[in-house]
C-alpha cells in the first residue's frame, strides 16, 4: 500500500487485545491482575490450568493455554478444544472447567451476555 501525499498508513498490533478487552469487560480479578503485573497471559493461564509454577511452563503448555484462552472467549466447545489440542474431549472439558474456576468473572460475563 502507498499512502496518498500528506498521509501515512499506520499498522498496530495490540498484544493480546481480545483478552485485555475480556479482562476489562468481565472485571475478572485474575485476568486484570495478570495484565497489571505485565505477565504473559498465556503463560499465566497455563500455570493456572495445569497447576504449575509460572517459571516452569513449557512452550507447548503455553501454546495449549493460548488455544484455551482464545477458544473459550470465542465460544469454543469442549469438542472443538479437544480437536484443537488433539486431546480427549473429557480432558478438554477439564481444562475448560479449570479455566472458568480460575477466571470466574469471564464465565459470569459470558453467561450474562449470551
Amino acid at each position: 500500500f502507498i499512502a496518498p501525499e500528506d498521509y501515512v498508513i499506520v499498522s498496530a498490533d495490540y498484544s493480546q487485545i481480545e483478552l485485555r478487552i475480556m479482562a476489562h469487560l468481565s472485571r475478572d480479578k485474575g485476568l486484570l491482575t495478570a495484565f497489571a503485573e505485565g505477565k504473559d497471559i498465556h503463560r499465566a493461564t497455563a500455570a493456572e490450568v495445569f497447576g504449575l509454577p509460572l517459571e516452569t511452563v513449557t512452550s507447548e503448555q503455553r501454546r495449549s493455554a493460548k488455544a484455551i484462552n482464545f477458544g473459550l472467549i470465542y465460544g469454543m466447545s469442549a469438542f472443538g478444544l479437544a480437536r484443537q489440542l488433539n486431546i480427549p474431549r473429557k480432558e478438554a472439558q477439564k481444562y475448560m472447567d479449570l479455566y472458568f474456576e480460575r477466571y470466574p468473572g469471564v464465565l459470569e460475563y459470558m453467561e450474562r451476555t449470551r
